[in-house]
């Protein structure tokens, strides 16, 4: 399985469409969408996607790509003054789960926070997404209590998050 991590932008028109693709087929489940944007209420609302965290131009945003079809996503937020990054929207197609991808695509995230001399990288997970909460800290992700005034992208208002952070070396 030749597997490709690619750049992409919500700004391109022909990034959207694909990425837009892919985002509808991948939250037709209401769980899978309530999981990764808790904001977002079903049916799947492409715009309000964009609208809620894409509209920051610090975001950067990767595809994981086998041959062309785009089978998971990754997005980071970097704060350089501050010397901090946020993960988020970690997400891998459910026919491509359990073979390393989603490890895959945050250790690209963290390699480009450690280029830009990054200390410390957070992220938000729901409590009901148990595998990914162990994958994160199967990775070294910890649980830590962060003022959501702290956090990038902090207009996530829910409540139930965990947050997790690690220091990058």
């Amino acid at each position: 399985m030749s597997i490709s991590i690619e750049k992409v932008s919500y700004e391109n028109s022909k990034d959207c469409r694909i990425l837009e693709a892919a985002l509808t087929n991948w939250f037709k489940n209401p769980k899978e969408l309530n999981l990764i944007e808790p904001r977002l209420k079903y049916p799947f609302n492409f715009k309000k996607w964009i609208a809620l965290s894409y509209n920051n131009s610090n975001v950067e945003s990767f595809a994981l790509r086998q041959n062309k079809w785009i089978i998971g996503i990754g997005n980071i937020i970097f704060d350089e003054d501050s010397k901090y990054a946020h993960i988020m929207h970690i997400f891998i197609d459910h026919k491509y789960r359990r073979k390393g991808l989603a490890t895959k695509i945050i250790q690209h995230l963290e390699k480009l926070a450690h280029e830009k001399k990054i200390k410390k990288i957070t992220m938000r997970v729901m409590p009901k997404n148990k595998p990914a909460i162990k994958l994160y800290e199967k990775i070294g992700f910890k649980e830590k209590s962060i003022k959501n005034e702290d956090l990038p992208n902090s207009s996530n208002n829910n409540k139930e998050a965990i947050n997790l952070y690690k220091k990058i070396s």
